[in-house]
């Protein structure tokens, strides 16, 4: 765990970087710790890189068809998904980014994630309220 000054400031640097992103209609849509890659350069503290666009989606807002997946579509890593991500919804926005800088933040702060499972798949019925 780091302290929570510190992951504030990590944390803050990821939004700004993911509002520039935003502001642009790109949700990354995997966002977690691995993609978040601090640069050591001999400062106080050090440059926050966010890595790996791979997944993200451009989303135009005055494009209906502009969809961030098809339905039942899931695409991310299951710890640091929003529910509605996790489920395959089509009609995701930038909120998935910010879910997942909250889950981010309970990690940096506690030194562990707030849902845990044996496997991807009861991670994500825990989380979205499935039952069997």
């Amino acid at each position: 765990a780091f302290s929570l000054s510190f992951a504030v400031f990590v944390v803050c640097q990821v939004l700004s970087a993911l509002d520039a992103a935003h502001a642009k209609g790109i949700v990354h849509r995997d966002l977690k710790p691995d993609n978040i890659f601090l640069v050591d350069k001999g400062q106080v503290l050090p440059d926050v890189k966010l890595l790996d666009f791979g997944i993200s989606k451009v989303v135009d807002a005055n494009n209906p068809d502009s969809r961030l997946t098809q339905t039942g579509t899931v695409m991310g890593t299951p710890y640091y998904m929003a529910p509605e991500q996790a489920m395959g919804r089509k009609d995701l926005d930038h909120m998935v980014d910010i879910y997942a800088m909250g889950v981010i933040l309970y990690e940096l702060v506690t030194g562990k994630r707030p849902f845990e499972d044996d496997n991807a798949l009861a991670l994500i019925e825990g989380r979205c309220g499935a039952r069997s």
